[in-house]
């Protein structure tokens, strides 16, 4: 077998034995912003490694139907993405697998209309775990597949905090990206989520089990290429809930979410080695914890 098949079976290998423990941090963690520039365009084939370093400024916490409206905190966070890209084409594409592999802490200071709380949580993250097919043309490029956020963090009904969702998410997802001649890029990462029920939450008054309702969510790139290797652009996300989640088996009212965020993106890169970073700040947003992400992203291709 070759080194890069060991490497990346090690991996898949190690994520199978971390997927008993339960998990959450804030209903759903289907994360957006783990894709910019270059979303729909797949790499050639071989192993690539992306470090995603990222930092959440909570300036709010709001789920209304939980009797949570207002909160501030942070949550600061480390995640190795490892991609392997496969030689032989399936249906006219390169077939891919890849993983996220997340730690964070969390802190937030949250006011309920039953009063004050706070919490605090880290370590292992819920872990990604996918494959898809990519297809390149001459100017859109595009990624089609399917993933699962698996609960690997940590989970105490007891705390107010938690880094893990205790739930399943599956994800079916369609990435694009559109390279103009003139150095214009559009690129686009569409995300269907289900999440199944995290039968360890316990309400207040004694309700237990909690499903987030299913999302539709895309993370957006629009970039300029300003010389061969450097390139900027405004980036964000669009997060629709489709309906009221679920606690208790029974609909809540108002915990439908929505947020639209937007910022300063750039990515330089020079061989096998990219970088890049971007600043995004919540426009409008429901329900949601609004919060001001840092995200800086390392990219080597072996």
């Amino acid at each position: 077998m070759e080194p890069a098949k060991k490497i990346l079976l090690g991996l898949f290998l190690l994520i199978l034995v971390l997927v008993q423990s339960p998990a959450q941090a804030f209903n759903s963690n289907s994360f957006n912003g783990t894709a910019d520039f270059y979303a729909g365009y797949t790499p050639p084939p071989g192993l690539h490694l992306v470090d995603y370093t990222y930092y959440l400024d909570i300036k709010k916490v709001e789920n209304k139907g939980q009797g949570i409206i207002d909160g501030k905190g942070s949550l600061s966070g480390w995640a190795l993405r490892p991609v392997y890209v496969f030689d032989k084409q399936i249906l006219g594409g390169n077939p891919l697998v890849h993983a996220v592999i997340p730690v964070y802490t969390v802190e937030a200071n949250v006011q309920t209309i039953l009063g004050p709380g706070s919490g605090h949580d880290g370590g292992l993250g819920d872990i990604y775990v996918g494959t898809a097919i990519g297809w390149h043309g001459s100017t859109w490029h595009q990624i089609a597949g399917l993933q699962i956020i698996t609960p690997t963090g940590h989970f105490d009904p007891n705390k107010a905090i938690n880094v893990g969702s205790k739930e399943w998410i599956i994800e079916p997802v369609y990435l694009v990206s559109g390279l103009f001649a003139n150095g214009f890029e559009l690129s686009a990462f569409f995300h269907f989520s289900y999440h199944t029920k995290n039968g360890d939450y316990v309400e207040a008054g004694g309700l237990k089990g909690y499903q987030t309702a299913p999302a539709l969510h895309v993370d957006y790139t629009i970039g300029q290429a300003i010389t061969q290797n450097f390139r900027v652009g405004i980036a964000g996300w669009y997060w629709q809930g489709l309906s009221d989640d679920k606690i208790g088996g029974n609909s809540r009212n108002d915990t439908k979410d929505q947020e639209f965020s937007a910022g300063p993106a750039l990515r330089y890169q020079s061989g096998r080695f990219g970088i890049m970073g971007k600043y995004v700040i919540p426009v409008t947003a429901e329900n949601r914890v609004e919060a001001k992400q840092l995200w800086v992203d390392l990219v080597y291709s072996f």
